[in-house]
């Protein structure tokens, strides 16, 4: 019986004997359980860059202010707060090219300053856009998608996991001629570190959605995954 007992919990978690995790001497079975919740998001932060290249210092400074001034006008229309925009400072610097004979060419300067919004109706997430690039901004460098009920959701998937933590335990010791007993460890839900006992994979938050021809885009989707670790004890 010693025997199944090590060969089980090694055979579900390679990792135990790196984690240093202490198993208790009885008979016990290693699980590993997974919560998934997704939800469609109710707000969305849209970080753009204009960014203007010029021999001219000055005149790169001053076509990039005047994007992010013509951005900023526009804002109330699309019923944003001014706590919920943030203007980066000037970004200037100095560019060197040489032509293929290797003889030193004008520098450039490339002015760029980033603005962050967050958007509460995601139906008009294209229109600013839209209106982003008529004012001259250049890049859109991160579109990340919210979801107001974050906390909750997290509890959800959480209690999923351990849900499917235990159902996984009591089902290998019953199908090993055992039943359930107590659980004697589990993970912290502090933890950061994706692999061994003692461990939870939190905050991992995946977005998917793209963009058509039209220019509408498609529902993105949120997925929060939480994962938790537990011995249990095996009761004969």
């Amino acid at each position: 019986m010693r025997t199944w007992m090590i060969a089980a919990a090694l055979a579900l978690s390679p990792a135990a004997v790196v984690a240093g995790t202490p198993l208790p001497d009885a008979p016990h079975v290693v699980v590993q359980g997974e919560g998934l919740v997704s939800v469609a998001p109710d707000s969305a932060t849209v970080s753009m860059v204009a960014r203007h290249r010029s021999a001219d210092a000055g005149e790169a400074k001053r076509v990039v202010d005047r994007a992010v001034a013509a951005l900023l006008k526009v804002a109330p229309d699309f019923d944003v707060d001014p706590d919920d925009i943030t203007a980066s400072d000037l970004a200037l610097r100095e560019e060197q090219e040489y032509d293929d004979n290797d003889r030193r060419l004008p520098s450039a300067h490339v002015a760029s300053r980033e603005v962050k919004v967050r958007l509460d109706d995601l139906e008009r997430l294209g229109a600013w856009m839209d209106a982003a690039l008529a004012a001259g901004f250049t890049d859109v460098s991160d579109v990340s998608f919210k979801s107001s009920q974050e906390a909750r959701l997290r509890e959800d998937a959480r209690a999923r996991a351990v849900a499917d933590a235990r159902e996984k335990a009591g089902g290998l010791a019953v199908a090993f001629g055992g039943r359930l007993g107590p659980v004697y460890s589990i993970n912290s839900l502090n933890s950061m570190q994706a692999h061994g006992y003692g461990n939870t994979t939190l905050d991992r938050i995946q977005v998917t959605g793209s963009r058509i021809d039209s220019g509408r885009y498609l529902q993105p989707k949120i997925d929060f995954t939480e994962r938790v670790s537990a011995v249990f004890e095996i009761a004969r």
